[in-house]
């Protein structure tokens, strides 16, 4: 149950945990787009690149699980305090220095990309589970929503900073390399002060009734035993194809953007910030839709599905504005699926075992993204600026119809009524 006062959306613990992810995630939308132009322009190559950032869903890979047990069986918020506060060193050795050992180091330690390095493997199995936990079943996706909305607003923020390198330059005379070093110095500080709200949330560390549970945590000799295998193993395969389509394209789109187009890091961010906003937008409707949509898991999977679409006709694109306007859409749609699924699976598995689902899953979805991220890295280097995105399609399409496939028949608590029970 939950303690009085949280069948309200907006808790203090929420709002608190609302606030640590505005902040700590402008960093992201920042780094998602300035190095990945500025290294192309300093010399690096595409696969290099794609290197850089696909080391942090490597690093994923190994850590989600490990943390997300540990999270559970130890508490989450010190997770989400430490995990939080480590990209702030990845950022300083990005202002410090180009060599690449060091940067591909500091993509390991905090993330460069939306991968996120050991940092997010650390803390991202603590926040979902902190927010359900301070909201009901029948508020929950909507607060996964504006979670997810908080998510975006930040690296729209972080977006639109990429005109700190070339405004510092022409104010104050910079160099190139000064101008980005003072900015990724910016972006650490940030991080720092992203930490306070962190501070003040309270986690209720009681036992969770549920008596079978206790009994069979007390006769077993395992860690932590994991109730919800199939549904854990179900969604790490929906992950993994997600995984993919991100790491295929999404996540070196700047990149794909300068190849194409010859645009810059500030008209990038530019048009990845507009994505963004426009996709704040929407999350309102989340609720209305399920309602409409005869259920969260049609809702998901067509709103998933349908982004494809938009996706596959970026390369088609002969001008610049019509791709990043195809990406608008993509986005819009993409933005409104995620917060669902997540919520959709928070809602299946019990409570005391969500920081371990949320590794796990992850877990695949780093190591898909990794492999999508070096492997699209190397086609753009080689010239092959359309087959990231067939693979992209590929992974998100694949991801959509196994989620339906597998959940089709399984509806969340707050789609039951009092007498129902889940078919697990």
């Amino acid at each position: 149950m939950l303690p009085s006062g949280q069948s309200a959306l907006f808790t203090r613990n929420s709002k608190l945990l609302l606030s640590w992810v505005l902040i700590n995630s402008i960093p992201i939308g920042y780094m998602n787009v300035v190095p990945l132009v500025y290294l192309l322009e300093v010399g690096y190559k595409p696969s290099t690149i794609g290197l850089i950032y696909g080391v942090a869903a490597i690093a994923n890979t190994v850590a989600y699980i490990p943390f997300g047990i540990l999270a559970d069986k130890y508490g989450r918020k010190i997770f989400l305090i430490v995990g939080g506060l480590i990209p702030c060193i990845s950022y300083a050795i990005f202002g410090l220095t180009l060599i690449p050992s060091w940067l591909i180091l500091a993509s390991i330690l905090g993330g460069v990309g939306l991968a996120g390095g050991l940092a997010v493997a650390i803390n991202s199995p603590a926040l979902l589970p902190l927010m359900a936990a301070s909201s009901s079943n029948e508020n929950r996706t909507l607060l996964f929503g504006v979670t997810q909305g908080a998510f975006i607003m930040a690296i729209t923020i972080g977006s639109l900073l990429s005109f700190l390198p070339s405004f510092l330059i022409s104010h104050f005379s910079l160099s190139s390399y000064t101008a980005h070093s003072y900015s990724y110095f910016f972006m650490s500080v940030l991080i720092v002060v992203s930490t306070l709200p962190a501070l003040f949330v309270k986690e209720d560390r009681r036992k969770v009734a549920d008596d079978a549970l206790n009994r069979a945590i007390k006769t077993t000799k395992k860690l932590l035993p994991i109730f919800s295998g199939k549904v854990i193993l179900e969604f790490s395969v929906v992950f993994a194809f997600s995984g993919l389509g991100l790491g295929a394209i999404v996540q070196l789109l700047p990149t794909w953007y300068n190849l194409r187009y010859g645009t810059s890091e500030t008209t990038a961010g530019l048009w990845l910030a507009v994505a963004e906003i426009v996709s704040i937008i929407a999350i309102p409707l989340i609720p209305w839709m399920i309602r409409k949509g005869r259920g969260i898991i049609l809702v998901a999977t067509a709103t998933s599905a349908l982004s494809c679409l938009f996706l596959g006709l970026m390369p088609l694109a002969a001008f610049f504005v019509l791709a990043a306007l195809l990406f608008v859409a993509r986005s819009v749609l993409i933005n409104l699926s995620w917060p669902m699924i997540q919520s959709y699976m928070i809602g299946l598995v019990k409570e005391r075992e969500r920081a371990t689902t949320v590794g796990i899953t992850y877990t695949a979805w780093g190591f898909a993204t990794a492999m999508g991220t070096f492997l699209g890295g190397d086609l753009l280097g080689n010239g092959l600026l359309w087959v990231p995105f067939m693979i992209g399609v590929v992974g998100y399409l694949g991801s959509s119809v196994v989620f339906f496939v597998f959940f089709r028949n399984i509806r969340p608590p707050e789609e039951l009524g009092p007498t129902q029970t889940r078919a697990l």
